[in-house]
């Protein structure tokens, strides 16, 4: 943290030298220059053609001196006027790249001056991406002098939705940098800087002026639209919004809310976005008023049905909650893709029921020589699986299992190909997957008997299933004769794994061209991850297991299943401190997964538990 403040600081202080040189090479105009300006723009409108010529050739030898006044005349009544000003404001040759700035500064800024509006957008974008506020100073540039109002503005949007500095000496270092670089400007995008510096100086105090720049922008965005837009006020009514929320008052949140909402135009894309910006901040009242608002829409489409849903749900209110989502249900039954889809989101949601049931309308609304059908049957038993619905899971899986294996069914062949070349399994693994569910179920019913016939029908499938081995592993009524094959199967699967390891590192050392790098590197963290997964789960060189489970992190950064696979390896290695703080990465990052939270909290308990020893 206190690198990072260091950073900020030097970036601050290298910014202040440079807009001490830019000021003495331009200096603002004193109010005579300014008086000697509007007479040179008016000239620009001038009957006689060599005094337009003359005033407009000493004005762009006044360079940025002349800009804000020039920004202005080119919505002056004289289209003349306009039309030269407008000429002269893009003419103007602007140091985007100051000799201080960050390499990474000067790679985004590159020939910027020379890039069309669509482009600069991309680099300004950029900039509000860069990490230790790398971007501000020079986003403070294109607020000052970017010749497209609009971006002039986004970049203003940019810096204000930086992550504000935590210190009370940088925030008024910050504060005064955006002063001393856009103070001197008329333009919008510095009076908001100016407003931001006032926030950044007593947030509560700077509400009024939000207030009232927001409903500036608000007549602007109707008179002048080329300078407006409604992403524009959009993100600026929710940085108010947020701000209020913070300082302010709820009554006063609440009508920033409606402005945002009447903002909207109301299609489905532009509903979505409004509607997970308000779920984020559980504003879940605001959905319903956006229902009420564009009731048309929450009628058509599955997804912005099921999110007013879910807005009932989080507030208790279960009879509306159902009948919603039963309403979702019956929405565009043709529609594949977007049930697909719409399950996926209810599973990232935690809710589960509703999950099922679109996976299950998937399913049943094709045949098993659709791409859909599959991935929906994966989705489905994976998820029942998770939540210990073990004999649901089996009976999801097994139809397309027994198909996929029966060379005289008519899909076999379309099955099989959509295994190989798209979801990358077998067939015989589907059928492992699927007895390892049934044997789950068998042993939650303490059915042992039953259990070891689904794990021998799975092994017999496929003897490698890291799952399915630690199933068998774990088997309560295991003798010595199962006992001896299931070590020697663990062994075998894992020296194999270990050789394919070694020889996927040599061709990842090796191989040329991105693509079949990126190919091998993935086949290689796969292994990586099946050797520690099934190590850390049963017996074997546990260091090796966490050697390789990170290996394969670094191939997949921040890969949950993989984050997962690591806390169980340092579980498995009596490292309890770091099996919680992989654990805790992982469910961060896929909080949706019930097995990886009962993982965690084992490790958790056994923590307290060698603590209390």
């Amino acid at each position: 943290m206190q690198i990072a403040r260091y950073y900020f600081i030097a970036i601050l202080f290298a910014a202040s030298a440079n807009t001490a040189v830019a000021q003495q090479v331009t200096p603002e105009p004193s109010v005579v220059a300014e008086q000697e300006l509007l007479m040179l723009i008016a000239q620009l409108g001038d009957d006689d053609f060599d005094r337009r010529e003359l005033a407009q050739q000493k004005l762009k030898e006044l360079g940025l001196v002349a800009f804000d006044a020039l920004h202005a005349a080119r919505y002056n009544d004289d289209i003349e006027i306009a039309k030269r000003a407008t000429y002269l404001v893009r003419s103007m040759k602007v140091r985007w790249i100051e000799p201080k700035d960050p390499t990474s500064v000067a790679k985004i800024l590159k020939d910027y001056g020379e890039q069309h509006v669509s482009e600069r957008r991309i680099r300004i974008e950029q900039l509000t991406k860069l990490k230790n506020s790398e971007g501000i100073i020079p986003l403070t540039r294109m607020v000052r002098y970017e010749s497209d109002t609009k971006l002039s503005k986004i970049a203003a949007l940019g810096i204000i939705q930086y992550n504000e500095p935590e210190e009370a000496e940088d925030r008024e270092q910050l504060a005064e940098t955006l002063i001393s670089i856009c103070g001197p400007s008329a333009r919008v995008g510095s009076r908001w800087m100016e407003a931001f510096a006032q926030t950044l100086a007593d947030p509560a105090d700077s509400l009024e002026a939000w207030d009232s720049l927001s409903e500036r922008e608000e007549q602007t965005l109707a008179t002048f639209p080329r300078d407006s837009s409604r992403e524009i006020l959009q993100r600026m009514l929710r940085w108010q919004h947020e701000l209020i929320t913070e300082h302010g008052q709820a009554d006063d949140a609440s009508v920033v809310l409606a402005r945002m909402i009447n903002l909207l135009d109301g299609t489905r894309q532009t509903l979505l976005d409004m509607v997970e910006w308000m779920s984020d901040r559980e504003l879940w009242e605001g959905i319903e008023q956006l229902a009420i608002r564009f009731p048309g829409e929450f009628q058509k489409y599955p997804d912005l049905v099921y999110r007013l849903a879910e807005s009932f749900v989080r507030r208790d209110m279960m009879d509306e909650a159902n009948q919603t989502a039963d309403q979702a249900l019956e929405l565009q039954l043709d529609d594949v893709q977007m049930h697909m889809e719409t399950a996926i989101w209810l599973k990232q949601r935690m809710l589960y029921e509703w999950s099922i049931r679109e996976f299950q309308h998937v399913i049943t609304s094709t045949g098993m020589t659709s791409g859909y059908h599959l991935w929906a049957v994966f989705n489905l038993s994976e998820l029942q699986h998770d939540l210990l619905k073990h004999g649901d899971a089996a009976e999801t899986l097994m139809p397309l299992a027994l198909a996929a294996n029966d060379k005289e069914d008519p899909t076999y062949r379309t099955i099989n190909g959509y295994l190989k070349d798209t979801f990358k399994r077998t067939a015989q693994s589907l059928v492992s997957r699927a007895e390892y569910f049934h044997a789950r179920d068998c042993e939650d019913k303490e059915d042992y008997e039953k259990q070891r016939e689904h794990l021998n029908k799975g092994f017999a499938a496929d003897p490698t299933d890291g799952d399915l081995l630690i199933g068998m592993y774990r088997f309560k009524k295991a003798d010595e004769a199962w006992k001896a094959r299931t070590r020697d199967a663990i062994e075998n699967t894992v020296t194999d794994q270990f050789d394919e390891i070694q020889q996927l590192e040599q061709e990842y050392r090796t191989v040329e061209g991105v693509s079949r790098k990126d190919t091998v590197g993935y086949a290689l963290a796969r292994v990586c991850n099946q050797y520690a997964w099934l190590v850390g789960n049963t017996f074997g060189d546990f260091k090796l297991a966490v050697k390789l489970s990170h290996r394969s992190l670094d191939l997949r950064k921040d890969a949950p299943g993989y984050l997962d696979t690591l806390g169980r390896c340092y579980y498995a290695a009596d490292d309890l401190e770091n099996a919680i703080k992989y654990q805790k990465q992982a469910v961060e990052l896929d909080p949706d997964s019930q097995q990886m939270r009962r993982q965690l909290k084992m490790f958790e308990t056994a923590l307290k538990e060698k603590e209390a020893k």
